[in-house]
């Protein structure tokens, strides 16, 4: 699967919650630069967790739609960027619909493309609050 397929299929994996599928798309060693929790973290034993964390907290599915996703490859490395809304309602109540900004690169191995490092932000201004 290319890094652009990859990417697209994010959409029904995290609808369906399927942490595996998700899971499957990283490198063992992955480099996660994640929104929420730590500032790094590194592998799929961790990027699992967090799915499984973030998946838990919905109690509706979870809205997933990417918009300019832009991907550069060479050889055997790629890197893409782009933006995604997330919408969804949390085990609260909580209603959530935000953008969040992501970076990925990626590695072609012997098990085709996967991810080696990501790096996913939510815009704020100076004063920490979010901004548009």
């Amino acid at each position: 699967m290319t890094p652009e397929l990859l990417v697209e299929a994010r959409v029904a994996a995290v609808a369906a919650k399927d942490v595996e599928t998700l899971v499957a798309q990283y490198a063992e060693d992955v480099t996660l630069f994640d929104a929420l929790g730590p500032l790094r973290d590194t592998g799929q034993d961790v990027e699992r967790a967090r799915l499984r964390a973030w998946f838990g907290g919905y109690r509706s599915t979870i809205d997933l739609k990417i918009k300019d996703l832009e991907v550069i490859a060479d050889g055997d490395v790629a890197f893409a960027h782009y933006l995604f809304q997330v919408k969804g309602t949390m085990v609260d109540g909580t209603d959530v619909d935000m953008w969040v900004r992501s970076t990925v690169g990626f590695r072609r191995g012997e098990d085709g493309w996967k991810i080696v490092h990501e790096h996913s932000s939510v815009p704020f201004t100076p004063s920490g609050t979010a901004g548009d």
